[in-house]
């Protein structure tokens, strides 16, 4: 079997077809940025099997206080409520009261519907399964069509400067937009491989088809020389190896520092390259947000708003913080940036209390992935539907849905 007993027990809780609706609905979600090659028809394909089931769904359960009245829960309803204060009474937003009041509640019904299918293992667990296999099939094709039919050539000069991979380059599939966002993107899915090669009894032939999976991933987030996804990816994929100790993870602990060794042996003139490049003139951005920060620091600039930076002696400008804690600082002041500092702590606090359940380690492992890009990369997740709901709403979701043992199911009354 591909998933292990404890996996493969009977699910309560929830009606099946209602696992199988948010099933769908989030495999849309997660996968659609690759096989749509339109931003709207991705859009609306998310709306409507989705976003409006799980409306449905928060209305039936007659808007599940479960969830939210745990400490993550109450965090995140605050943080969403100043978002929309912030949008309707700052005249520095970039969109009004219901533009905020949308983006709130569509971030909403998103956790809701990951944390309601985290109750459900089996579910949740396949769920994982698909989403890790779409990313791993067009990872393979993307290498496959760069460099064999395109025949890009595989030099470090070339790729870093001109080849850093962002799409797959046929028909507008797979196509991230930007190489940071796509390292990111596919990091992530990197990191849910290693859960199900190191946290499920898989046979041998299983577990060799993961190992490809795994280095198709792990390859396209090379390539596209992104600094922040390469750590990011590293740092949680080091964390989910540690909280699954077992033979696996001690064996891939132990072929990844010798992987480390031996790349930094071959390839040591490229990676002093890499050291001398630095953080990209983010530094620079970063001066630029302190020198501002007596001008916003206590109520922020405005939800949306940009922080316009001109490089020196260059044309190239930017309008974002380059780090989501700076610019959720920036944008939402001081009261913004603790509730969102506090909503991170109390879910790694969750996830630690919980870390006996295989998912709430799924959880915490996504969440120090999520943390470490925020760092550098990510610049916005209060915006429309982007690969960053799935960098930072998904793990989320994870920690609020996962629960304590010795609490029980609702529908039920079964202790789960």
């Amino acid at each position: 079997m591909l998933f292990s007993q404890r996996v493969m027990g009977p699910v309560v809780g929830l009606p099946k077809v209602w696992l199988f609706i948010l099933g769908v609905g989030l495999f849309v979600q997660l996968s659609g940025l690759l096989f749509n090659s339109d931003g709207s028809r991705y859009a609306t394909q998310t709306y409507l099997l989705l976003f409006v089931p799980t409306l449905i769904l928060l209305l039936w359960r007659r808007f599940a206080l479960d969830i939210w009245r745990q400490a993550p829960g109450v965090l995140l309803l605050c943080l969403q409520a100043w978002v929309l204060l912030t949008g309707s009474v700052n005249a520095g937003s970039s969109h009004g009261p219901a533009y905020w009041l949308k983006i709130d509640v569509l971030i909403l019904l998103y956790v809701f519907a990951v944390a309601s299918l985290v109750r459900h293992e089996r579910a949740f667990t396949w769920l994982l399964f698909a989403g890790v296999a779409m990313a791993s099939v067009f990872a393979w094709l993307t290498l496959y069509y760069q460099f064999g039919v395109l025949d890009k050539p595989l030099e470090y000069k070339v790729l870093r400067y001109a080849g850093r991979l962002r799409e797959m380059g046929w028909r507008g599939l797979g196509d991230l937009n930007h190489p940071i966002i796509a390292g990111l993107y596919y990091g992530f899915f990197a990191v849910l491989l290693t859960y199900l090669l190191v946290g499920l009894k898989v046979r041998a032939w299983q577990a060799a088809l993961l190992a490809v999976a795994m280095l198709g991933l792990l390859a396209y987030v090379l390539l596209t020389f992104s600094r922040g996804a390469w750590f990011s990816t590293a740092a949680g994929g080091f964390v989910l190896l540690l909280l699954f100790p077992n033979i696996k993870s001690r064996s891939l602990i132990g072929a990844g520092c010798l992987a480390v060794v031996v790349a930094a042996y071959l390839f040591w003139p490229e990676i002093q390259h890499e050291q001398k490049v630095g953080v990209s003139g983010r530094h620079l951005i970063w001066d630029n947000w302190a020198a501002h920060l007596p001008e916003f620091w206590l109520m922020g600039a405005g939800a949306g708003a940009d922080l316009f930076f001109k490089f020196p002696d260059s044309t190239w400008s930017v309008i974002h913080a380059h780090s989501l804690y700076l610019q959720l600082w920036y944008e939402y002041g001081i009261v913004g940036i603790s509730l969102f500092v506090l909503l991170l702590l109390s879910l790694l606090h969750k996830g630690w209390v919980c870390r006996t359940q295989p998912l709430a380690r799924v959880g915490l492992a996504l969440l120090v992935f999520a943390m470490v890009a925020m760092v550098s990369d990510v610049y916005t997740i209060f915006h429309r539907l982007s690969p960053y709901w799935v960098l930072v709403w998904f793990p989320i979701g994870i920690l609020l849905g996962v629960r304590p043992a010795g609490k029980r199911n609702r529908f039920t009354g079964a202790a789960k």
